[in-house]
This record gives structure tokens, C-alpha cells and sequence, in this order.
């Protein structure tokens, strides 16, 4: 109902009014929609005649011969500079002023298009001129002002994509990686928490980006606030295992196994026949001392994938501390201790 004007050239001497100047607006801020409506309401729209006069029906009402279109729309204009935009209308054609409500009144029904030789097209529907006679139109405005227009989606698109490309080769899905980072790595992880914040401000709930800074705070070593990172992004997006396995992964840097257990675990629910996660699993299952669900995890990680050589050295790991060959081990002796 409400879709944003169609953007192709701008036509010369647009905007010419207040109406035509809303009408942009509205393209690019939904805040903008109810001011539009409003002028659209009162504004003189011109409109295309047979070119009979205006014939008496009764003391209350004139009957009138609009122009059709082909497509059986009733074109209307917010200026008399829009009927001859493109050339379409080369000549003078007859037409009238009448003030948008008086016009919606009258040609109740018939399907109407603003502007259509313009750049910016709008049709308007039956359902939406209803709503704007009765002023229910406005209680549904109200409702998208919150939403983001099409071109505000465009630039925060491009704004996640140039985060995106920043972290390229600077950030590791496993998580263990920890090399050095000098100072244009650093530099460029912090513009990318910068860009994502950008988009949070604009769409909150964009777990998307919040995985980015995520993972450019887990790079950087900041592991708290990574994993706070991860955690609002599995409230909002319960289906993808890559958060909760981050999350795990982020909880064994924090050496916090309550947490590394619960999101391992929660991992493998997202994608239970994932071997890599059921595997990352049973290295946590290990840590915890829960020696028999470790051997039953990283057993039906190597059913699923028998020749993944990481499963098969998890697979030695456990079966060695399960028959009393080394010691319950812990994650500094997994992951980070060399000897």
C-alpha cells in the first residue's frame, strides 16, 4: 500500500509545489508518509477530461468524463507541469482542478495513478484512499515510522557490506587462532565495530552485525564483550548454530564452562547432525568431567563424518582420559599449553 515512489531521472521544474516536494521526502523517510497523505488530501489535483463540461446529476453532485488510461487507471497530477513529463503529452488536453478529497469522492472505485508519466509514479489504491477519507490511513502511518525506507536499507546494506570486506582474512571462524595483530589490523577491526554499530543504531536487532563485532572483539581479544554480543544476537536469531557455537567458543576463552556446555549444547540443537559442533561438544563434555556423554558425542560425530581428522585426534583425547592414560584435562591444556 504504501510503496515508496519509483526513482528513475528527475524531471525538470520537480518539484514545482509542496505537494511534489513531500512526494520526494516520502521516497526516503516513512516520517514523511503522513505529510504527504495530508497535502495529497487538500492539494488542487488536476485530472484529464473528455473534454465535455461538467454535467449537474443533482443540486449535491457533477458528473464528469475523466481520461483513462489503457490500463484502466485514472491518472491525476499534482501539477500541470506533470502531465507533459517525458513528452508523453505533447499538446494542450483538456482538464480541471479539483481539490484531492472532492476528487477521491467522486471517482470512488476506479483505480487512480499519481503523476504516471513522472519519475515518481504512485498508484493509489482503492484500500488507501478509503483509509485516508475516514482517517484510518494515519494510525497505520503511525506504525511504519519506526520501519526503515528502501533507501535506507540500500545505504546500511552497503554499510555492513564495507564491515564485511574489512574483516576479510583478519578474523577466524575457530576461534583459537592468536596470532599478533599490529596496528593496521587493529585499526581496521575497530572500523568494523564502528560500521556495525552504525547499522545496531539504525535496526537493532540486526544479529547479523552483531556476530560481526563479535567476531572483531574476539580478535581482538576482547572476550566478554564478544560473547555479550553473541548472546543478544541467539535472543534474536534462535535457529542459526554458528552464533551458539561462537558463543561456546568465546565462554572457553572466558574459561567459563557453564557456559562453553550450555551453548555447545545449544549448537548441536540448532544443527544436531553437525560433526564439527558435536565434537567441539565432547571436548567440553571432557573438561566437565562428564566422561561418558564426551564418548557418546564425539562417537556419533565420527558416525556422521568417520574420516574428519580433528574428530578422530578429539576421539584419542577422550578415549585416552576414559581409560585413565592422562589426567581430566582443562582448556588451557587443550587449546593453549604447548607441553
Amino acid at each position: 500500500m504504501f510503496g515508496i515512489f519509483k526513482k528513475k531521472k528527475r524531471d525538470i521544474g520537480f518539484p514545482s509545489n509542496e505537494l511534489e516536494q513531500s512526494i520526494l521526502e516520502a521516497r526516503s523517510n516513512n516520517k514523511a508518509l503522513e505529510t504527504f497523505y495530508t497535502k495529497l488530501l487538500w492539494a488542487d489535483l488536476i485530472v484529464l477530461t473528455d473534454g465535455s463540461n461538467p454535467e449537474e446529476c443533482d443540486e449535491n453532485n457533477i458528473s464528469i468524463n475523466f481520461f483513462a488510461l489503457d490500463s484502466g487507471h485514472v491518472p491525476i497530477f499534482s501539477s500541470h507541469n506533470r502531465i507533459h513529463d517525458k513528452g508523453v503529452i505533447k499538446k494542450k488536453v483538456p482538464s480541471v482542478s479539483i481539490k484531492g478529497q472532492d476528487l477521491f469522492e467522486i471517482t470512488k472505485g476506479a483505480p487512480l495513478v499519481l503523476n504516471p508519466y513522472s519519475d515518481y509514479p504512485k498508484e493509489l489504491l482503492q484500500e488507501e484512499i478509503n483509509d485516508l477519507l475516514n482517517g484510518t490511513l494515519y494510525e497505520k502511518l503511525k506504525e511504519l515510522e519506526d520501519e526503515l525506507s528502501p533507501q535506507e536499507i540500500s545505504e546500511l546494506e552497503a554499510l555492513f557490506n564495507k564491515a564485511f570486506t574489512r574483516q576479510e582474512k583478519l578474523v577466524y571462524l575457530d576461534g583459537f587462532q592468536h596470532k599478533s595483530l599490529d596496528i593496521i589490523t587493529k585499526k581496521k577491526l575497530q572500523q568494523s565495530i564502528d560500521e556495525f554499530e552504525q547499522i545496531l543504531v539504525k535496526c537493532p536487532d540486526h544479529w547479523q552485525s552483531m556476530f560481526g563485532m563479535a567476531k572483531a572483539l574476539q580478535r581482538l581479544r576482547k572476550h566478554s564483550k564478544a560473547l555479550e554480543m553473541l548472546e543478544k544476537a541467539m535472543e534474536i536469531e534462535s535457529s542459526n548454530p554458528a552464533l551458539a557455537s561462537e558463543a561456546a567458543i568465546e565462554a572457553v576463552n572466558l574459561r567459563n564452562l557453564d557456559k562453553a556446555l550450555l551453548y555447545s549444547e545449544e549448537a548441536i540443537r540448532r544443527s544436531p547432525d553437525d560433526h564439527t559442533l558435536l565434537g567441539n561438544h565432547a571436548l567440553n563434555l571432557l573438561v566437565a568431567g562428564k566422561n561418558q556423554e564426551a564418548v557418546e558425542s564425539i562417537k556419533k560425530a565420527l558416525t556422521i563424518n568417520p574420516n574428519d581428522q580433528i574428530n578422530k585426534h578429539i576421539s584419542k583425547i577422550v578415549n585416552d582420559v576414559v581409560n585413565g592414560d592422562k589426567k581430566q584435562p582443562t582448556f588451557d591444556e587443550l587449546f593453549w599449553d604447548k607441553n
